[in-house]
C-alpha cells in the first residue's frame, strides 16, 4: 500500500494496513532542519517526512495571496501598503480607497524565533456596517492566484502522499475583516448583517479554494480555531456559526476535495456539534494545558464517519519527554483509537523548533510499530 493510498483510504473511511503517522510539519521546522531561511517548502518538506519515515500530508504548498487586498487593486479599490519596522517587530498598514471612503487594516508581525514569524490583525477594515457595504459594492471578484506551488507539490508527491494547502473556514474567513468582540455582538444586534458578512467572505474563500482544487490539491485544511469553545461558547457556536460551517464544508466537498477542520484550541464543549459539520477530518484533539479535549470524549462524541487527527503534544511533550515516554504515549493513544478506526496519528499543531530529532524519530517508529491493525 502506497502512502497516498493509505491516507486516501482512511479519508474515505476504508480499511488500511495501519494508522497513518502524519505530524504537522510547517515552514519553520523545514528552515531549521536545513539551516536556511528560504528552504523550498515543497521539495524539502517532502524530504523531511521521508527522512523520519512519516506518511505525508503536505501542508506547505500554500497560496497565501488571498490574505492581501493588494491582489484586488483596481480603479475603485485602490490599495496601498505601508510597512513600519521596529527591530524584530513590524507593522503593515493597508489602506483601501473606494469612491466613497477609506478602509484601514493594521497587522502586527513579530519574529518569534529565528525561523518563525507570527502575525495578528490589530486594526480591522470593518468597523461599522457601512464599511462592509464598500466590500460588497466595490471589491473586485477574486483574482486568479498563482497556484503553481500546489501543482508542483502534486507532481513531486506522486504516490507518496497528498497535497493539502491551507485556507480558512466560514467563521475564520470573516474574522480577518472584523474584530472578534464585534462579531460576537453582531448577531444579537443585527443578525442579517452578521450573516451577510460570513456568506460574503466565505463565498470568496470558496472561490479561492476552487483554484486550489483545479491546481491539483487533494485536501484543504481550514482554520476553525477563532470560533473555539472559549472564545464563543457552545450556544453561540450552535446558533450562529454551525449552520455556516455546514454549508461551507459541503461546498468544499462538492469540489471533490477532502476537508480538514482545524481547531487547536479549546473544543470540549463543541465536540457534540462537530459531527454535524461533516468534515472529512477533525483535528487537533488538543489536551490540557494547551486545550481542553480528552481523547476519550472525542471518540465518544464525534461520529465514526469523521477521521480524527492529532493528540500528541508538540509544545512540551515531544521536546522534553524521553524516547521511552514517547513510545508509551503513542502506544496508549493507538490502543485507545484502534477499535474505532478512522484515525491519523499526528501532533496538535506544527513542530516547534528545537524538538530533538531523536524524539521525532521515536514518535515515527512508535507509530509504525503500534499502529498496525
Amino acid at each position: 500500500m502506497t502512502g497516498r493510498e493509505r491516507i486516501v483510504q482512511v479519508l474515505k473511511g476504508e480499511k488500511v494496513d495501519r494508522i497513518p503517522v502524519v505530524p504537522f510539519i510547517f515552514n519553520n521546522f523545514i528552515n531549521e532542519f536545513y539551516n536556511s531561511c528560504d528552504a523550498d517548502p515543497v521539495e524539502k518538506g517532502i524530504e523531511i517526512y521521508k527522512h523520519f519515515g512519516f506518511d505525508i500530508i503536505l501542508r506547505t504548498c500554500n497560496v497565501f495571496d488571498y490574505l492581501s487586498e493588494a491582489a484586488c487593486d483596481s480603479k475603485n479599490w485602490q490599495v496601498t501598503e505601508t510597512r513600519e519596522d521596529e527591530g524584530n517587530q513590524w507593522n503593515m498598514t493597508t489602506v483601501i480607497k473606494t469612491p466613497e471612503r477609506e478602509l484601514t487594516q493594521k497587522k502586527r508581525y513579530s519574529r518569534a524565533t529565528e525561523n518563525e514569524v507570527v502575525e495578528a490583525v490589530v486594526d480591522y477594515y470593518i468597523k461599522e456596517e457601512a464599511d462592509f457595504e464598500q466590500f460588497v459594492k466595490y471589491q473586485p471578484t477574486v483574482p486568479q492566484y498563482d497556484c503553481s506551488i500546489i501543482r508542483k507539490a502534486r507532481e513531486l508527491l506522486g504516490e507518496d502522499g497528498i497535497a493539502a494547502p491551507w485556507a480558512q473556514g466560514a467563521f475564520n474567513s470573516v474574522s480577518f475583516y472584523r474584530k472578534l468582540d464585534d462579531l460576537i455582538v453582531d448577531p444579537y444586534i443585527n443578525r442579517e448583517f452578521f450573516n451577510e458578512m460570513i456568506l460574503y467572505f466565505s463565498d470568496r474563500m470558496q472561490d479561492t479554494i476552487s483554484q486550489f482544487a483545479a491546481a491539483g490539491a487533494d485536501m484543504v485544511c481550514c482554520g476553525g480555531n477563532v470560533g473555539n469553545a472559549t472564545m464563543v461558547g457552545p450556544r453561540f457556536f450552535k446558533e450562529f456559526i454551525l449552520p455556516h460551517e455546514i454549508r461551507f464544508t459541503k461546498k468544499v466537498k462538492d469540489m471533490g476535495l477532502f476537508y480538514l477542520y482545524h481547531n487547536c484550541g479549546d473544543a470540549s464543549l463543541l465536540l457534540q456539534y462537530y459531527s454535524k459539520i461533516k468534515m472529512n477530518v477533525y483535528e487537533s484533539l488538543t489536551a490540557p494545558p494547551y486545550g481542553d479535549t480528552l481523547l476519550e470524549d472525542a471518540l465518544e462524541k464525534i461520529g465514526k464517519d469523521i477521521v480524527l487527527c492529532g493528540n500528541i503534544d508538540q509544545i512540551d511533550f515531544l521536546k522534553k519527554a524521553s524516547e521511552e515516554e514517547i513510545y508509551q504515549e503513542v502506544k496508549r493513544v493507538l490502543e485507545m483509537v484502534k477499535p474505532r478506526g478512522n484515525f491519523i496519528l499526528g501532533t496538535t499543531d506544527y513542530f516547534s523548533e528545537g524538538t530533538p530529532y531523536n524524539n521525532i524519530q521515536a514518535f515515527a517508529r512508535a507509530g509504525l510499530e503500534y499502529g498496525r491493525y
